[in-house]
């Protein structure tokens, strides 16, 4: 027996069958997170978007762009640039992908941010993170 057409805008899963516009959106709204891990990570570190632009060797309006999420496809050169413009791996900056519900959850917005002080943090401050957060651990159990 053969299936007929399929109905416009049903869907089978991710991948090739997922519409455009649900993938366009997903896309979108990992490239606004993007854009506010790049904005926490320089404010953290007390540099203005020009001092990231002329470090990382791109153009002010590069980084203006990517922070408000409407610069839809940095290039990996780029985002090496601005990673090495502020101290950082490329991973820092890369949100992780979406939660099953479809957006980042807060947990790993924290994450992030940890993620960010622990890197800017000399020996002796890790030493206190990792004591602290032990305790924070040991607590809830």
């Amino acid at each position: 027996m053969s299936e007929g057409p399929r109905e416009k805008g049903s869907t089978r899963g991710r991948g090739e069958d997922e519409p455009r516009a649900t993938r366009s959106l997903r896309e979108r709204a990992y490239m606004v997170e993007l854009g506010a891990r790049l904005r926490t990570l320089r404010e953290e570190r007390g540099l203005t978007q020009q001092v990231l632009a002329q470090s990382a060797g791109i153009a002010t309006d590069m980084v203006s762009r990517l922070e408000n999420g409407h610069y839809s496809s940095p290039g990996l050169r780029t985002l090496v640039r601005i990673a090495e413009g502020m101290g950082v791996s490329v991973a820092a900056l890369l949100p992780d992908l979406p939660t099953a519900s479809g957006a980042p959850g807060v947990e790993t917005n924290m994450r992030a941010r940890l993620q960010a002080i622990v890197q800017r943090a000399s020996a002796d401050d890790l030493e206190l993170i990792v004591e602290l957060a032990g305790c924070v651990v040991q607590r809830r159990r």
